[in-house]
């Protein structure tokens, strides 16, 4: 009874964290749509997650965390996932843990972004 227990226990721990961790893209995302204030975005350092989007706008250090959010909702929506993920990357080249996280859950992040801040980003 009580092994049992304790496997039931395990179990739901082990469900718990997965969940957890499954969910923990969308937080990331959330935040970089907060993240408002244009900033550099650490330069060349961010330039290498935009493979083939715009590096001298964020060399400038008119990027926010937003605007590379929105840059890749259209990115994505031309069908170029490469570039959005590129563009998500770029909006947290700052934090290695962030970047990890959306890189594991990548097709999940990409549709998550289009579905919660698609219809703030007009489509061209």
């Amino acid at each position: 009874m009580i092994r049992c227990r304790r496997c039931l226990v395990l179990m739901i721990s082990i469900i718990f964290l997965f969940w957890g961790n499954a969910l923990a893209y969308q937080e990331v995302v959330d935040w970089i749509w907060n993240d408002v204030k244009p900033t550099a975005r650490q330069g060349p350092a961010c330039m290498k997650y935009i493979v083939k989007a715009y590096p001298i706008k964020i060399l400038r250090g008119h990027v926010s965390g937003r605007a590379c959010l929105k840059h890749s909702i259209e990115s994505y929506r031309k069908g170029d996932h490469e570039e959005a993920l590129g563009w998500i990357l770029a909006g947290q080249c700052h934090d290695r843990i962030a970047r990890e996280t959306l890189v594991k859950h990548a097709p999940k992040v990409l549709k998550y972004a289009l579905q919660q801040y698609g219809n703030t980003v007009p489509v061209r």
